[in-house]
């Protein structure tokens, strides 16, 4: 298999247990034997999994990932697991587990993660994410982390001003745990993080996936950026109310990702208009030194491949409960997902042909990864269809 054209960018989205689905994906493209990103964002839970990635030893990026997810994994039934075995692949006893993670996850918290605060609503929110800050202290190279090869962005929101709060070791910010617990720190759940003056909740109510940190900065060098999106803007139709307000989240944050794309493709529609213009200048005028520069930060020339792998939840996820489903069954499927939608990934980018343009020098693939008994499900309900 070719390698993707270099360099190689990695935009990693929030959504708490879903996020094995991308470190998954992270830890199956470490093994394929592609470089190391040279750009990784994120914000909430793909912060966090951006900061353990970026932070590994070479070639440990996986296996770190691998330790923390397995550290959360939780048998929400296990005496019925000791006598049934592990819940089935679908259906109603694989639901009813699925609930009861999520359901112990909301009561008692994760271990290693976040654990209730026991005043009980008299603090500044449900949970204390303290147990997350003990693990990234103890485990992050915060020296590899921000003077190491791969640059990394952290997303945060200005809690009062609901401004996008950007830190970016490429521009000189030393990150440290505090950051990743402000991206993870969506209002009402977790509580807000005070950096540098400023009270800083979740990057996902500004952007979950910040695929235009990278897109805003895409040279005259072909661009590579490879997308985890752990909400899936399409969808199976809801069948109950529970269905219904897990599609309102997948619909809130997914299509957040596909406004972003539109924006670019109308930006760079404005680059090749321009690049046309630059054509038609004589020689004297295009070499002269402030035209030339104006056309290089208008990004004239500009050419990225955006892939966009998405991770379609079964009827049998926790309904809007999914996103604290810890159950080692869940966790397990999300991770194989993960690592599936990476491998179609770097297959889609060596048939380039394939690929959606966007705007001229904007390309995109979509590659969509859903568990076994998804595909199951749609073919199902097309036959009911007819």
């Amino acid at each position: 298999m070719s390698r993707p054209t270099p360099p190689v960018a990695v935009v990693l989205s929030g959504g708490v247990a879903l996020g094995a689905f991308e470190a998954g994906a992270c830890a199956a493209l470490e093994a394929s034997g592609q470089p190391m990103p040279g750009w990784i964002a994120g914000s909430s839970v793909g912060a966090v999994n951006a900061a353990l990635f970026a932070a590994a030893p070479p070639g440990e990026g996986g296996a770190a990932l691998r330790d923390f997810w397995d550290s959360l994994a939780q048998q929400p039934t296990p005496l019925t697991t000791f006598l049934l075995g592990p819940a089935p692949a679908k259906g109603a006893w694989r639901a009813a587990h699925n609930r009861a993670a999520a359901w112990q996850t909301l009561l008692m918290g994760r271990p290693g993660l976040f654990r209730p605060d026991l005043r009980l609503g008299g603090g500044p929110a449900f949970y204390d994410l303290a147990p997350l800050r003990a693990r990234l202290e103890a485990t992050l190279d915060l020296d590899r982390l921000n003077r190491g090869p791969t640059r990394l962005s952290i997303v945060t929101t200005d809690a009062e001003t609901g401004a996008r709060v950007v830190f970016d070791t490429a521009r000189g910010d030393w990150l440290t745990a505090e950051h990743i617990l402000a991206s993870s720190a969506m209002p009402g759940l977790f509580p807000p993080a005070e950096l540098e003056g400023r009270r800083l909740v979740d990057g996902g109510l500004s952007a979950n996936a910040p695929l235009d940190l990278i897109l805003s900065e895409v040279g005259e060098e072909a661009l590579t950026c490879l997308v985890v999106e752990l909400f899936h803007r399409a969808g199976q139709r809801p069948r109950h109310v529970s269905a219904a307000l897990a599609r309102a989240a997948d619909l809130a944050f997914g299509n957040q990702t596909r406004q972003a794309l539109v924006a670019h493709a109308r930006e760079w529609e404005v680059r090749a208009r321009m690049a046309c213009l630059a054509r038609h200048l004589p020689e004297e005028r295009r070499s002269n030194p402030e035209v030339a520069q104006l056309l290089r930060a208008a990004g004239v020339g500009a050419r990225a491949t955006v892939v966009l792998m998405g991770y379609r939840a079964a009827f049998d996820e926790a309904g809007p409960g999914k996103a604290f489903d810890f159950s080692t069954a869940t966790l397990a499927d999300r991770w194989r997902a993960g690592e599936a939608a990476m491998a179609a990934a770097l297959r889609r980018l060596t048939t380039p042909d394939r690929a959606e343009e966007l705007a001229p020098g904007l390309r995109l693939h979509e590659v969509t990864a859903m568990p076994p008994q998804v595909e199951m499900e749609m073919e199902a309900e097309r036959a009911i269809r007819g």
